[in-house]
């Protein structure tokens, strides 16, 4: 029972998915060399083969927007005319972009621009180093983390949105199957919950495994402390705890708050290091990158490798982002569908699309075009530590080069405990949600299954960690993205007829009450 409900747990989905998860978990650790041999084969494979139907199915993620913005059906409103939002229009941002920013945005904003700068693809057509590679590398980051993305989850989102407040279905895969097939399927339904559930474990745990990479990096510049074991055994128990905490007192009280703190973080530390940083430099590269993204954003989307067999770069990059995004759009869009009662589709959509870009673009032009400043001036070697330090101790050292440099330090690690925080509360939700069956929009997971989840996906983490098995396993959840991408379009399919059959049923009931 859970707030006088019954509550079923989903068992074939449930134990299904954690049983292979752990499985997999553990070819990783024991057999690392083989693990990441055979799956980094099989990622190169996948890019050179279906390379461009990620690159095509992105380019159709962003024209739905467009789309659903411009077409009459854009103005049916969630949960029904007179519906009132229950966020403010802060509170729905700052859920919005910490929601789905996770530690990645924080690490890579400083990190990818310099490996477009130093090496871009042969597509690009610029020199290595070069003034073109600098806008290159800050635009062409720019793009990756920001609209293609949030179309995905925003189109998503309303699929589940129509379905759960409009038509008044279960938040579950099941109510997408009935509204595209017009019937149940129940194999099919537990087929992709219990591959929804070991994909984003799996990923939510890889990416709290970065993130504790970076913590581990973080505390050795700022207080000298070696990453053992047991730092990051500590700093899994602060990061699983904040984050089950948060997800166990439920979207309002939990999300709404740790969001509004670390959106808060985030922009003390753009303005700070706008200001002290660069500001000349970032403000030009950055307006230029803009410019390039106008110029070129279809380009920046499909780039290959075509009559350049040679150049992995798009494998690296691009098809490796789209991916990523595919396996994360179904389950952020079912999170992102909380936060739409009140709204029309069209404002729901801009807000999730819009908002979240534009920080994204503006953090990567500050960070970024910092990071190139420090090259390009020599004030530090980016680059060259980079390849002898690693990457998650090069981003400390960057910002160390600034004034006040280990308060800044300490600042930016507070925003990454926060930003994985604000990624893992409503992923562990939809974890929960997903692995049982009959819960409404309106009605949480139970708590017992939400620390469950939270436990798991903390000990999967640090064993990858510890273990350094964690790059042996990071592409599978990339090569997943090919099977996700079925269901992601599963919920495009449902998000249009869900769209035409509000518009038409809000028009009858006007028609009724004209009449009457």
């Amino acid at each position: 029972m859970e707030n006088g409900k019954k509550v079923v747990l989903n068992k074939p989905a449930f134990f299904t998915s954690i049983t292979i998860l752990l499985v997999f978990i553990t070819f990783g650790v024991l057999f690392q060399k083989q693990v990441g041999a055979f799956l980094h084969t099989t990622l190169y494979a996948m890019a050179n083969n279906v390379g461009w139907y990620f690159n095509i199915i992105s380019v159709i993620s962003l024209l739905l927007v467009v789309v659903v913005v411009l077409m009459r059906y854009g103005e049916v409103v969630i949960g029904g005319e007179g519906t009132k939002p229950e966020y403010s229009m802060f509170n729905w941002c700052a859920m919005s972009i910490c929601g789905g920013i996770g530690t990645g945005l924080l690490f890579w904003a400083m990190g990818e621009p310099v490996f477009h700068f130093s090496a871009p693809p042969v597509a690009a057509g610029v020199e290595a180093m070069s003034r073109e590679a600098g806008i290159f590398a800050v635009s062409q980051a720019m793009w990756n983390w920001s609209f293609i993305q949030y179309s995905m989850y925003s189109i998503c989102a309303v699929a589940f949105a129509l379905l759960v407040y409009n038509k008044k279905k279960n938040l579950s895969f099941g109510s997408i199957i009935y509204s595209v097939f017009g019937k149940e399927i129940p194999w099919l339904e537990t087929v992709i919950h219990a591959f929804s559930i070991f994909c984003l474990a799996g990923a939510v745990a890889n990416s709290m495994g970065v993130g504790l990479l970076q913590i581990g990096a973080g505390m050795q510049s700022l207080f000298g402390v070696e990453n053992l074991s047991f730092v990051w055994l500590v700093v899994t128990i602060i990061i699983a705890t904040i984050s089950i905490i948060s997800c166990v007192a439920g979207l309002s009280s939990g999300l709404q708050k740790v969001s509004q703190f670390t959106i808060t973080v985030f922009f003390g530390i753009l303005i700070y290091v706008f200001i002290m940083g660069d500001t000349t430099f970032i403000t030009k590269i950055g307006t230029e990158a803009v410019g390039d993204i106008i110029d070129n954003w279809g380009k920046k989307t499909l780039m290959m490798n075509t009559m350049a067999p040679g150049d992995s770069w798009y494998a690296d990059w691009i098809v490796q982002y789209w991916a990523s995004f595919i396996v994360y759009a179904p389950v952020i869009g079912m999170f992102l569908s909380r936060l739409a009662k009140g709204r029309t589709v069209k404002q729901f959509v801009i807000v999730n699309v819009v908002v979240p870009s534009i920080f994204c673009w503006i953090w990567i032009m500050v960070f970024g075009g910092m990071t190139i400043s420090l090259q390009y001036n020599g004030v530090v070697d980016v680059v060259g530590n980079v390849s002898q330090l690693g990457m998650e101790a090069t981003i400390f050292q960057i910002l160390g080069a600034m004034p006040l440099g280990k308060i800044l330090i300490g600042v930016f690690l507070i925003s990454i405990f926060g930003s994985f925080s604000t990624l893992a509360d409503p992923m562990l939700a939809v974890l929960a949600t997903i692995s049982t069956k009959g819960l409404t929009v309106d009605d949480e997971a139970p708590k017992k299954l939400k620390i469950l989840m939270g436990i798991v996906v903390s000990t999967v983490s640090y064993l990858l960690v510890v273990s350094g098995g964690i790059n042996s396993v990071k592409g599978l959840f990339t090569i997943v993205g090919f099977p996700i991408s079925f269901v992601m379009i599963l919920c495009f399919i449902g998000a249009f007829k869900s769209l035409k059959e509000c518009y038409f049923d809000a028009k009858v009931s006007d028609r009724i009450i004209s009449r009457s």
